[in-house]
């Protein structure tokens, strides 16, 4: 598959195209282990018409390094994700999230990869349309009023396919790959509230024959796992700590950071495991939920496996399959979910 790229007719600047071309088929070649999904590639001209110029009307996300842009080509709504303009540094990092993207679009809780534009300085990418909403905004941010808030059932599959999609990562490529960017904000949702992972710009592969791997600290402040922090060998159980963090959040509806659960320097695992131990965990259930009539031992079974997948010792963690299982069985036995 490494030279699946549809062709089209070249254009008169070709600095950034052979450049970031050549570094984009090289990594193929190394990740890919000769299979991939075919992508096409688009002009600068072409995407910034779809995207109205790239116009803030469009956005449907801004992340640290890169913005998500609702557009329109050859008939059809579209994604658009440009990274940050000038930034130079940003370019393997968009290559990256092209090379495992491409490989990640078999999965149906992944936001399909079509395409890509290699003129710019750094590539700017195509997908499927998955929707205007982000996990985060039907989270957090609700209260203004622009997204309806998503129930219990919705929230348990969306952890469920996000599990789902983790372990594909994990397991099912030609090498463990570590996502290292899981949160709110990477997760799309369809009009029906599916999950579409969307962000692998972070993602980092485990060398062959290796259980870890050594980078320089990298990952989204409020998810990174302590063993990042440090800087030591990580592997896939950084992934389910922040994994753990994102169910804390769609169980409370609130932000990761300290200060939004108690005072001092009290941290989420603890604040959270505090409330299980001491029977009041509804207390602290986010409120758009609560009034649901969910059984006590459902939202304790769901806390339980946050927690499980928070603790500070990694090899102490279950794997992101079994967490899968673990949320595949609790929304199977939900009395509230036909």
């Amino acid at each position: 598959m490494c030279s699946s790229f549809t062709r089209r007719t070249r254009t008169k600047d070709e600095g950034p195209l052979l450049k970031n071309g050549s570094m984009l088929l090289e990594k193929l070649i190394a990740s890919c282990n000769g299979k991939c999904n075919p992508i096409r590639t688009f002009s600068a001209e072409e995407l910034s018409k779809a995207t109205n110029g790239f116009n803030v009307e469009q956005e449907i996300s801004r992340y640290v390094h890169f913005v998500l842009y609702k557009g329109f080509l050859d008939g059809r709504e579209i994604s658009v994700k440009r990274y940050k303009i000038g930034e130079s540094k940003y370019l393997e990092t968009a290559i990256t999230d092209i090379v495992i993207g491409s490989q990640m679009s078999v999965h149906k809780n992944v936001l399909k990869l079509i395409g890509c534009c290699l003129e710019t300085q750094n590539p700017v990418l195509v997908y499927e349309f998955g929707g205007e909403k982000t996990l985060k905004k039907c989270i957090l941010d609700v209260h203004e009023g622009q997204f309806e808030p998503l129930t219990w059932k919705s929230r348990l599959r969306i952890a469920m396919d996000v599990a789902s999609a983790v372990a594909y990562l994990h397991t099912a490529l030609s090498r463990p790959i570590i996502h290292r960017g899981l949160s709110l904000i990477s997760i799309v949702l369809d009009s029906n509230h599916v999950a579409k992972l969307s962000e692998f710009s972070l993602s980092i592969a485990i060398p062959e024959g290796k259980s870890h791997v050594e980078d320089a600290i990298s990952g989204i402040t409020g998810y990174m796992a302590p063993e990042v922090w440090t800087g030591s060998k990580i592997n896939e159980k950084a992934d389910v700590y922040s994994f753990g963090r994102l169910l804390f959040e769609l169980l409370t509806g609130r932000n990761n950071v300290p200060e939004y659960y108690a005072a001092g320097d009290a941290i989420v695992e603890e604040f959270v495991q505090s409330y299980v131990e001491s029977n009041r965990l509804i207390e602290i259930v986010d409120h758009k939920i609560s009034s649901e009539g969910i059984n006590r031992d459902e939202l304790v079974a769901f806390a339980k496996i946050a927690l499980s997948c928070t603790v500070e010792n990694p090899e102490d963690r279950p794997t992101i399959t079994d967490v899968a299982k673990q949320l595949r069985q609790l929304r199977k036995d939900s009395p509230c979910i036909p």
